[in-house]
């Protein structure tokens, strides 16, 4: 991937990598699904409206995100009616520190996934499960498989993403488990 914009082809890249992402990071300001998805859309739109071949790709990123949240900041005024509610509104719209937190969660879950796409077997079926909260033991019920074949298979997954991710990123992975924040 080179670092400047190239034409439609780089936009494609950049949506098809981020896409994900960008939705879940509307997902959690505004908890409505539909309205991420318009959200995350009208971003992308945005950019694609601006872009030309002086932008890099992590202006572009830098951009799609801060869009993303001023959208998502209007619609959540739109959705508000009363002083009160204005006032509430303040209570619960999302800190600077948040901003950048939430953006960094969300590029986290999507180098994880990245990197488990590039599994295969009985590897990409654990790392699927075990992102889906299941313990060892029901994946091994789920498998028709035992607790020690889960585990050893674990074992060699953990290699197999430290090769895809490096070993100071294998904890993605175990951190990506904690958030349970795939959909």
């Amino acid at each position: 991937m080179s670092d400047y914009i190239n034409g439609i082809d780089t936009f494609k890249e950049l949506y098809t990598d981020h896409f994900q992402a960008v939705w879940g990071f509307c997902n959690s300001y505004l908890k409505d699904k539909e309205q991420a998805m318009d959200a995350t859309q009208e971003a992308f739109f945005k950019l694609y409206e601006r872009l030309n071949d002086s932008y890099t790709k992590q202006n572009a990123v830098a951009f799609i995100y801060i869009t993303a949240k001023n959208i998502c900041m209007d619609i959540l005024r739109r959705n508000k009616f009363t002083i009160e509610d204005a006032e509430k509104l303040k209570e619960e719209l999302p800190s600077e520190d948040s901003f950048l937190e939430e953006i960094a969660t969300q590029e986290m879950i999507r180098c994880v996934h990245a990197a488990i796409s590039q599994l295969s077997g009985r590897s990409l079926e654990i790392a699927t499960l075990a992102l889906e909260g299941k313990s060892n033991s029901e994946i091994a019920t789920i498998l028709g498989i035992s607790l020690n074949s889960v585990k050893s298979l674990k074992k060699g997954m953990y290699t197999q993403l430290r090769k895809i991710i490096g070993h100071k990123y294998i904890i993605l992975f175990f951190a990506c488990i904690s958030l349970k924040k795939f959909t």
